[in-house]
């Protein structure tokens, strides 16, 4: 090992922090019950594979592929917009942009609502995978007793089988320098969550109107995501949502786990585009003069992490402008506001940190190129 290498991984002496809170035993309920409800928790990690079912044009420029994922134990649908006069012999290459759409919603959601013309000419693969309705980006702590459905694993599903399919079979340029992700809602939450759980997989991440703190920090983000989940009890909506964490008491660690803020020093080396309204009335919303809840809960998460990343000193380029509900018209506008920001990044080096912290709750991850497996007593 050259002194050079041994430099790199003293100044990294990965600060390996464990997702758990700092609670005094005076914060806890009296007793601390099982999880609410019972969840079958998982008791293996996800399998890793991914084959192709079918493929069809949609139009000029979308395919919509059917594949089969091993960690989903499923077949997936996902659409992938191609750039302009795409060379398929691979004399040229193209970076590629995912885009994730929000709770209740689904892989066709961006190109629905006018997406294909917004990114027009730029010479992006951009794919669009489903997360269910309520998928939250997660690989499910666990699923109800009596459920016949497998236990989602959503995050192994996009990261470990859908990145690689993509750059195996679409002429992309496999680096992060030209792979980029962004997301609307809970698929904003999701893009930074990504993000800080694989820093180096993606060059740069957008947030528009993003869940990027569902900590439990504001009260009233029980209640919205009480009233999403509940949702998934109408049939065809996926598995109860209940389960997708765990109890918010007990198993409030992988909580913590699954959402940026906590984790907000693993995005150190990552460019960061954060949008978001207030939820009060804004240029979209003549029709409804009141303040909107769930975007209102969104300004307050978007807060929190910027909070996070200013104490970190991590730098970050927001667009937070003030009235707005939580809608489409100003997601399409966030995303024209992010393809004018990211066009120039295109293909510039991202270097990764000369040192990095690192927080998870996870057994085995891994950081810049760095693979890591834990053994613990607790």
């Amino acid at each position: 090992m050259g002194r050079g290498t041994r430099r790199f991984i003293s100044a990294a002496a990965v600060a390996v922090a464990l997702a758990v809170p700092s609670v005094a035993t005076a914060d806890l309920p009296a007793r601390v019950a099982p999880d609410s409800p019972m969840c079958v928790v998982r008791s293996a990690p996800p399998k890793v594979g991914i084959s192709e079912v079918s493929r069809k044009r949609v139009s000029d420029r979308l395919l919509e592929l059917h594949l089969h994922s091993d960690a989903m134990q499923n077949t997936q649908p996902v659409y992938v917009l191609l750039p302009k006069g795409y060379d398929a012999s691979g004399a040229t290459r193209y970076p590629v942009l995912y885009l994730l759409h929000g709770a209740l919603g689904s892989y066709t959601d961006w190109i629905d609502n006018g997406a294909e013309k917004t990114i027009g000419d730029r010479p992006y693969i951009v794919v669009m995978p489903d997360d269910g309705r309520d998928g939250s980006y997660s690989d499910w702590y666990g699923i109800l007793p009596g459920s016949t459905d497998p236990i989602p694993s959503w995050e192994t599903y996009h990261l470990s089988e859908l990145v690689p399919f993509v750059d195996r079979s679409f002429r992309t340029i496999a680096d992060r320098s030209h792979r980029f992700i962004a997301g609307l809602s809970s698929g904003g939450g999701g893009a930074t969550k990504y993000a800080a759980a694989r820093p180096g997989l993606f060059g740069a991440v957008g947030s528009f109107s993003g869940a990027v703190d569902t900590d439990l920090e504001y009260p009233q983000y029980h209640a919205i995501s009480e009233a999403t989940w509940a949702t998934t009890l109408i049939p065809g909506y996926g598995p109860d949502g209940h389960c997708t964490w765990g109890d918010p008491v007990t198993q409030r660690v992988v909580w913590r786990d699954n959402t940026a803020t906590p984790m907000a020093e693993n995005l150190e080396g990552t460019p960061l585009f954060l949008a978001s309204g207030d939820g009060d009335p804004g240029t979209y919303d003549a029709s409804a003069p009141y303040t909107d809840p769930v975007e209102y809960e969104v300004w307050q998460m978007n807060q929190a992490l910027v909070k996070e990343l200013d104490s970190a000193g991590i730098p970050h380029t927001d667009y937070f402008y003030g009235p707005g509900h939580h809608a489409w018209p100003y997601w399409i506008r966030d995303l024209q506001h992010f393809l004018a920001w990211l066009d120039p990044r295109v293909g510039k080096p991202v270097p990764r940190p000369g040192a990095f912290s690192y927080h998870t709750a996870r057994d085995e991850f891994g950081a810049w190129g760095w693979s890591f497996r834990t053994h613990r007593d607790v």
